[in-house]
């Protein structure tokens, strides 16, 4: 008897331990599905012809996402499945009539690539698989990200807790995840975590008295998800492997002492394991990329100087680790040994502040301009909160309350608390972690996400050290960080459904969406009326992958670094005084047929700022930019505005709004413009 009620227990627990799982699949699936569905049902509800909904329109046919760097993903990987080629290094999606340079990390493009080719095998046309595709990527990661994060915790910390520590960050980084925006920023930040989180539990260095070494498998797995780190982003992860390098380097220094130290003894080789671990993963990566050549000496994406960076780095630890708990001697070849490890850890970070320009394209002028005024994610907290029209207090608690309940618990229960040095080593590794990524968070709210994920490290630290104290101190501590992780996953799910179950009442969308919506109608309605003829198109930079995509026409100016000359020439194009005599050359040169402009200053005074530095209201609305605005000033003689192009490129839209009963009117506020065929030279103004 005693047996047969231990099946379904044993069946409960089971059942337990994927619950999480199968929340995580609800979640990312759900939404992935959900997203879809309200768009659907919005658009079913919009028509350019009240009260007739024509469901053969066009832009019907073709699903949109809302980020230009998804659409340049999906154009990278359709462009390389045509060519034939499995990698691909220059790309036509902007800087017409010339293309430019492609150096991103593959993955996106693979995946994006294999999800496509398997959507074919079930009979989708090739342009719908990959619509789906770039539907699936995120949310498919996503889980399969997460659920890795849980059964590696859930031994740890525990189911309950494993389990929070997975669901809730699904829910806080969903636009990372989303599904309408396929891009690599979600697999640099989980690579960035993995690295940080596997040197969490190495014990960086210290074993008990007698054993041979520590478990190197940890600093190995850290290793390798950094040097994918700097494959998904250099520039980026370097951020982090600088935060980890400060913190290991702060727990080597003043880290609490063993309890019994003849039971203890350290290890400083691990440190080398490490490094080479990573280095090695980055070259390989970066063979995989370039090899057999050319090799471009671009210091933006994965570099064997990164690699020489953290081989440095690695050494610098080494050096350290053993100076402090060793061999304190200074002889002149340690010193000279510490020298060279300085220098190859230096090398790269001097190299990307004050090496050439050329090297390092986010240094030049117009890219520093772009970058501190006009780019979304370089806005501070304060900034971004106020344009959101949310509390910045509120967004900080949302993303990193728990890391900061571990702050303040740390500094008024540690008195209290006997934790094992293990413990105490762990949080002293998260802490400045933490630390370092709220102060970047703080500056730039790209941070954001790379901030949370820092709270959660230290989360699963303070989880980890509580576990090894049996005081009902401990206990309490340990229940109330569940509980605000909790809190945390249940606000990002509200955060995330409430848009979602506005959209499908019809009653309110959100403005990205929005925007997505009438950027997709407005290229499919281009392509559609330019039918045959060719379309050369000189807009604001976010629209361009767009237009690449859609094939609408092509683009000039984009906002990404490998695109300089492009979006100069748009700057220079739009900032130039009227009547624009330079702007009518630079069309000449490119074969612009078409200038696009949204209504409204932001644009105009951008592209002016871009090309002269200057803010001047005044001084832009004198622009070949400020005039195509709208704004009063009379546009140049060489272009043309037509208006049934712009009635049938960029109609009204109304959306019925059961709720009220009435049309909703909608417009990209957007106005597109016909360059008349230039003089020949001899007659250029």
């Amino acid at each position: 008897m005693k047996a047969m009620r231990l099946v379904p227990s044993v069946s409960a627990s089971k059942w337990m331990m994927a619950l999480p799982l199968l929340l995580l699949g609800l979640w990312f699936g759900g939404m992935g599905w959900g997203i879809d569905a309200a768009l659907r049902r919005f658009e079913r509800h919009t028509t350019a012809t009240p009260p007739h909904v024509n469901p053969n329109d066009s832009w019907r046919q073709a699903r949109c996402f809302i980020d230009p760097d998804a659409y340049l993903w999906l154009s990278y990987t359709r462009d390389l499945r045509q060519s034939g080629h499995w990698r691909l290094r220059h790309t036509a999606a902007d800087n017409a009539p010339y293309g430019r340079e492609m150096h991103w990390c593959h993955l996106p493009i693979w995946s994006l690539m294999a999800l496509s080719a398997g959507l074919e095998k079930t009979g989708l046309s090739p342009p719908l698989a990959l619509e789906i595709a770039g539907r699936l990527l995120m949310p498919l990661a996503g889980f399969l990200l997460f659920s890795a994060l849980y059964l590696y915790l859930r031994r740890r910390i525990g189911i309950g807790a494993a389990a929070l520590c997975a669901l809730a960050p699904a829910a806080l980084l969903f636009w990372d995840f989303h599904p309408l925006r396929p891009d690599h920023h979600a697999f640099q930040i989980m690579a960035a975590f993995s690295c940080a989180l596997f040197l969490l539990f190495s014990g960086f260095g210290w074993t008990e008295k007698g054993k041979d070494r520590p478990p190197l498998r940890l600093f190995i797995a850290s290793g390798i998800c950094g040097g994918f780190g700097l494959w998904f982003g250099a520039t980026v992860f370097y951020f982090t492997l600088a935060a980890l390098t400060i913190s290991a380097a702060g727990v080597l220094l003043i880290s609490p002492q063993p309890s019994h130290p003849a039971k203890s003894q350290m290890h400083p080789g691990v440190w080398r394991i490490w490094a080479w671990a990573g280095a090695g993963t980055a070259l390989l990566l970066y063979a995989l990329e370039y090899a057999p050549g050319p090799f471009p000496p671009r210091l933006e994406v994965n570099h064997p100087l990164y690699a020489l960076s953290w081989l440095g780095i690695g050494e610098c630890l080494f050096l350290l680790a053993r100076w402090k708990h060793q061999d304190r001697r200074l002889s002149a070849p340690r010193l000279l040994h510490a020298a060279l490890a300085l220098l190859a850890a230096a090398a790269l970070p001097a190299l990307v502040l004050w090496g050439p320009e050329s090297s390092y394209l986010p240094r030049t002028t117009l890219m520093w301009r772009l970058h501190a005024r006009h780019i979304h994610e370089f806005l501070t907290v304060r900034a971004f909160a106020i344009q959101n029209q949310e509390s910045a207090v509120g967004l900080l608690l949302r993303f990193l309350g728990p890391g900061l309940a571990c702050i303040v618990g740390w500094v008024g229960l540690s008195p209290k608390l006997r934790l094992p040095f293990a413990a105490r080593l762990t949080l002293a590794f998260a802490t400045p972690i933490f630390l370092l990524f709220t102060a970047l968070l703080l500056w730039q709210i790209r941070w954001r996400s790379f901030a949370a994920m820092a709270s959660l490290l230290l989360v699963v630290a303070a989880l980890w050290a509580l576990r090894t104290e049996s005081a009902p101190l401990a206990r309490r501590s340990a229940q109330a960080l569940v509980l605000m992780l909790g809190l945390q996953w249940l606000v990002g799910i509200a955060i995330g459904l409430h848009p979602l179950f506005l959209m499908a009442k019809v009653s309110k969308i959100d403005p990205q969406y929005l925007k997505a919506l009438q950027l997709r109608n407005w290229m499919v309605n281009l392509k559609e009326t330019a039918d045959s003829t060719p379309v050369r198109l000189l807009a604001p930079a976010e629209m361009g992958p767009a237009a690449y995509y859609f094939g609408a026409g092509d683009a000039i100016g984009t906002l990404y670094w490998e695109n300089l000359d492009g979006l100069a020439a748009a700057a220079e194009c739009f900032a130039d005084p009227l009547p624009g005599a330079r702007a009518r050359e630079v069309i000449a040169e490119r074969g612009i047929t078409h200038v696009a402009m949204n209504e409204g200053a932001q644009d105009a005074l951008m592209f002016h700022y871009l090309h002269t530095g200057r803010d001047d209201q005044a001084g832009a609305a004198q622009t070949v930019g400020g005039a195509l605005t709208g704004i009063g000033t009379s546009i140049p003689e060489w272009l043309r505005y037509d208006e049934p192009l712009n009635q049938t490129v960029n109609p009204p839209l109304y959306t019925f709004v059961p709720a009220i009963g009435q049309w909703a009117l909608t417009r990209l506020p957007t106005r597109l413009y016909v360059v008349d065929a230039p003089p020949p030279p001899s007659e250029s103004p």
